[in-house]
């Protein structure tokens, strides 16, 4: 670990002033924010999107879809929300705040804006097809500003837009990041299953064109992270038709331009046990390390095992297994069961559930530099099916003390419950 990232930290000018109404557990352990009534499921958002982050007056916020069903039994028609839940003591306690202005939401993706919030969400509204949303929220007045900014044009069932991902750079700008279905129409698209971005710099009225960032073929499960001016896309993709990779290309928010596709992160002719899936998690540490979450095996299970992929700077990625679990398989699959959270310095943490567990538990392993700090362990002993689903804290410049949102759906309540995981109360420092 780098020792010298303390001076490179500030704590919040309030948090001393963040005396907990409700006082916090001490230590780590989970938290209970939200959990659904007998006609609704709720969940937290992808583990690929940014589903929480702390703000600069202390508040912590996360993100819920609660879908409400009109029939007994969860049957029927319904209708689902994206919420935003809100904690002023540290984690202590959770509170709806407000829900996002549009009809029949999906997921989406938070980031700290100056004192307040950006949020990208997709959501049919009141038309057939879903389309990504954008709009900025006032932490002080639990309001949103303005009206939400549709960013796409959906025009069938074959060309609809979701899972967005947020990030912003340290110029202020705002970039999204959104997946397309089958049939985009061009330009700018060039395939279905693509990532799409727009970006909205600083004082700018105007976003950006719809740009593809991804070349030929697919460009699955899109997420980012910021560097700096810099904003990093990671997407599962089939260069040349060939085998599976996760993909990267960078944005130059100072330049307002996409740069040239880089060589993937993980290798274009993989051993038999080492293909990947759809899903990979990028997260950034403090002194410009990129480390990639994903999954390595066969394509039948038996080989299945987590690993992590690591860079610095303009270096290769280097992969290091970080944990066996036989049942996994590489392929078309879209894994919910491991995410990253930043930590301090030049550290990340690992939180993963395993499959040969029936997701009973929550793991934890701290990398550094890529590699782990001792081997992963046990941090909560659950129920099958409590830890299948996580979405990690990976806020660029900033350590919070909330590092995981978890769903969970247990036989006592399978409609979900939504807790958070970290070190209790919560303690949030931000980059100077």
């Amino acid at each position: 670990m780098h020792l010298g990232y303390r001076a490179a930290f500030v704590l919040g000018a309030t948090l001393a002033a963040q005396t907990p109404s409700v006082p916090a557990p001490r230590g780590q352990g989970l938290i209970e924010v939200t959990y659904a009534a007998d006609d609704e499921y709720v969940a937290s958002v992808g583990t690929f999107q940014h589903g929480a982050c702390p703000t600069r007056n202390g508040a912590l916020f996360v993100l819920v879809v609660r879908t409400k069903f009109v029939g007994p039994g969860r049957t029927g028609n319904a209708t689902s929300d994206l919420e935003l839940w809100r904690s002023d003591d540290r984690g202590g306690s959770w509170r709806r705040a407000a829900s996002t202005p549009t009809a029949r939401d999906g997921e989406g993706a938070l980031v700290p804006d100056g004192d307040d919030l950006a949020c990208a969400w997709s959501a049919l509204g009141d038309g057939k097809w879903s389309n990504v949303f954008v709009q900025r929220f006032e932490v002080a007045k639990d309001a949103w500003i303005g009206e939400p900014m549709q960013l796409t044009k959906a025009s069938g069932d074959e060309d609809q837009y979701f899972t967005p991902d947020l990030a912003r750079t340290a110029n202020g700008t705002l970039v999204v990041a959104f997946g397309c279905h089958r049939s985009p129409p061009n330009p700018p698209w060039t395939g279905g299953w693509s990532t799409g971005m727009r970006a909205l710099p600083a004082g700018a009225k105007d976003w950006s064109p719809v740009q593809q960032v991804n070349g030929d073929s697919y460009g699955v499960s899109g997420n980012v992270l910021v560097r700096g001016d810099f904003v990093d896309f990671t997407y599962r993709h089939n260069p040349g038709w060939s085998t599976a990779v996760h993909g990267l290309r960078t944005f130059d928010a100072d330049k307002g331009e996409l740069l040239p596709p880089v060589a993937p992160i993980t290798p274009t002719e993989p051993d038999a046990n080492s293909n990947i899936a759809n899903l990979g998690v990028l997260c950034s540490d403090g002194n410009g390390g990129r480390t990639l979450l994903h999954l390595v095996g066969n394509h039948s299970p038996g080989q299945g095992r987590l690993a992590v992929s690591f860079a610095r700077g303009d270096q290769p990625f280097r992969r290091v297994d970080l944990a066996d679990d036989p049942p996994l398989h590489a392929g078309n699959e879209n894994p919910a069961h491991y995410t990253l959270a930043r930590g301090p310095g030049n550290q990340v943490w690992a939180y993963f559930g395993k499959a040969s567990e029936q997701f009973a538990n929550l793991w934890q392993c701290l990398l550094e530099d890529g590699v782990a700090v001792g081997a992963p362990r046990i941090v909560v002993k659950g129920e099958p099916q409590q830890f299948a689903s996580l979405s990690g804290m990976r806020t660029d410049g900033v350590f919070c003390g909330l590092h995981v949102v978890v769903t969970s759906r247990l036989p006592k309540n399978r409609g979900g419950v939504v807790s958070v995981f970290g070190s209790w109360p919560s303690r949030t420092i931000w980059a100077r």
